[in-house]
């Protein structure tokens, strides 16, 4: 698993650093995310193969300042309404 820096937003005063993480699998990759806030980390893998849609996916949830406590739900209705 590799892990890749991909912004940062403010919440409360305090950094949310949001990550594209890349596994590979039988020679695809599969991508997910992490974001990280104080203390706090939640991962997310095997979200989808393509990069522009997870890219996509990080470049709104930095906007928004999501945290880790509300990742995995920002992820899965953001599943429910995309074609992965």
């Amino acid at each position: 698993m590799r892990r890749i820096w991909f912004g940062r937003s403010e919440c409360r005063g305090a950094a949310v650093s949001y990550y594209l993480v890349v596994e590979e699998a039988a020679e695809v990759e599969r991508y997910g995310l992490q974001v990280c806030y104080g203390d706090e980390r939640e991962t997310v893998s095997d979200i989808t193969s393509s990069q522009r849609q997870i890219q996509s996916l990080l470049g709104t949830m930095a906007h928004g300042a999501v945290t880790p406590a509300a990742a995995r739900d920002v992820v899965e209705d953001w599943l429910n309404g995309q074609e992965v």
